[in-house]
């Protein structure tokens, strides 16, 4: 019996015409699985263009094709699965690899080099297709933007306003516009956006999403030219250059009858060089912390984070000890001194450092130990695969056992023992394959550890005695290091299998 994945997809929400509907495409993909045979473990809808593979439900269904825990892939038609025909094209490519099909229940699917031709020729027309929508859309855009108008909702909206379909304009919504104002007061007079979030959210003032509010969001909120009057519309398509959006200022059009103000340019102004000063713009830090990123409390397992108290001494504590805009503090671990610290770590760090032989021969043993053979990563990969087919199997029993209690075919408790049974076994197995996972990254590291080890300490040894700390931080990256820390105790950790283990002061 083979195991089916149902994708769907259509490209507006409103799209429901021509048998393109989420719901219309599902009970199609459903009814062809059951004339089949399929069982069907994985169905995903989604909104998204075809024109690209960014697209949540799809990478989640590459993964599962990926994993091989999928037989057949069914659609309602190709241009469902893609609309590009390159990309088209390399989905066909990745379900080859991994021993599954692709079956379309209004078409159908020809495997061969010819068909996938066909399918590359119906790609491209969907294409062309697609553009030729995109650009009439373009126009109707255009169309309201000549009238001064948004061509098009703003989802929720920003915070402060409502929505008028039929004008297309913004109507400010009384009560949030209070809070609008009182934010921009509070900044202006030198409140932080920590402060502020945390009045509101004391308050029990939620965003326009129904959550708490946080400082990143009254960031966002503030520098939006929107609450002055004026709104801008981008006409055409973001680029993007890595992950950086370039927005030419010539693909912006000003539509300042959009927007009723809310608050005054002058207000406006003052909020945005507030945002300027020192305290609002957080950068590069002005101390050094040798152990950034590589500290953590060694009770609640908090990252431990550098600060200065009395502008003199450097401390770390632990970031669970603060409060955000959002909660309150969850630790109350003391405060550690950091030169104490860094010192304890860099002088373990340097020992094991000094010492190759020994810790190679360390590590080769637990190589050996842990492996057992040479064939021992295969060995895990065939425990995991294993496992995960026995989880599909528990889904495949979940499911006709939830069956027997829809027609009462079996004692209905009894069959939910068995449910309940299944799903202990299911998440021991899941509890297994993660520590197969953990045990199989563990020996590569180890056997990476082994083949680097005499670059990484001779690089290390050159520098040993005056070692700054960015040379230091890379030696603490290539041992993969973690810090455990208390003010009365200090645990070290690494890739390294060198009991690091030093119970020292490290209080002020």
């Amino acid at each position: 019996m083979k195991t089916a994945a149902i994708y769907c997809r259509v490209s507006t929400e409103d799209q429901g015409r021509d048998g393109t509907s989420l719901k219309t495409q599902l009970d199609a993909c459903r009814s062809h699985c059951k004339d089949n045979g399929y069982v069907v473990s994985h169905r995903s809808t989604e909104t998204c263009s075809g024109l690209t593979l960014d697209r949540p439900q799809l990478i989640e269904l590459r993964n599962l094709v990926r994993a091989n825990s999928i037989d057949v892939v069914v659609v309602y038609s190709l241009d469902r699965l893609s609309r590009d025909p390159v990309q088209g094209l390399i989905l066909l490519e990745e379900l080859e690899r991994y021993n599954a099909t692709l079956e379309a229940v209004a078409e159908s699917v020809d495997h061969s080099e010819i068909g996938k031709l066909i399918y590359h020729i119906k790609g491209y027309a969907a294409k062309l297709d697609a553009e030729r929508r995109k650009d009439a859309t373009m126009r109707g855009k255009k169309f309201y933007l000549d009238k001064g108008q948004l061509p098009q909702g703003t989802g929720i909206g920003i915070y402060g306003y409502n929505w008028d379909k039929k004008a297309k304009r913004r109507i400010i919504n009384s009560n949030e516009a209070a809070v609008v104002r009182r934010i921009f007061d509070l900044l202006c007079q030198g409140q932080s956006l920590y402060a502020v979030a945390k009045e509101l959210n004391a308050r029990g003032i939620p965003t326009k999403g129904g959550v708490s509010w946080h400082p990143l969001t009254l960031r966002r909120m503030i520098k939006n030219p929107a609450y002055y009057g004026m709104t801008y519309f981008k006409t055409t398509k973001r680029l993007t250059k890595g992950k950086v959006e370039v927005r030419p200022k010539e693909d912006w059009i000003k539509l300042p009858d959009v927007t009723p103000p809310i608050i005054d340019f002058e207000t406006y102004e003052k909020a945005q060089k507030m945002l300027k000063l020192p305290r609002f713009a957080p950068g590069k830090a002005m101390v050094d912390y040798l152990l950034r990123g590589h500290a953590y409390c060694a009770e609640c397992k908090g990252r431990l984070t550098g600060t200065m108290l009395n502008r003199r001494f450097r401390y770390y504590r632990c970031s669970h000890t603060k409060p955000t805009s959002t909660r309150p503090a969850t630790c109350r671990q003391s405060y550690i001194n950091a030169s104490k610290l860094e010192q304890i770590v860099w002088e373990s760090v340097r020992e094991v450092l000094a010492k190759p032989e020994h810790i190679k021969s360390q590590v080769k043993q637990i190589v050996e130990g842990e492996s057992g053979s040479s064939q021992s990563e295969s060995q895990f990969e065939k425990e995991i695969a294993k496992l995960r087919k026995r989880i599909k199997s528990y889904d495949v029993q979940h499911k006709r056992l939830l069956r027997h209690v829809q027609h009462d075919t079996f004692s209905k408790d009894n069959v939910l023992d068995a449910i309940n049974q299944l799903k202990t076994e299911k998440a021991e197995a899941e509890g297994q394959i993660t520590e197969l996972t953990e045990a199989k990254k563990r020996l590569q590291q180890l056997r990476e550890a082994e083949i680097k080890l005499d670059d990484w300490c001779a690089m290390a040894q050159q520098n040993i005695e005056d070692a700054d700390n960015e040379t230091k931080r890379l030696a603490f990256t290539m041992l993969d290091l973690k810090v455990y820390a208390t003010r009365d105790k200090v645990d070290i950790k690494g890739i390294i299998p060198v009991d690091l283990v030093t119970i020292a002061q490290t209080s002020a």
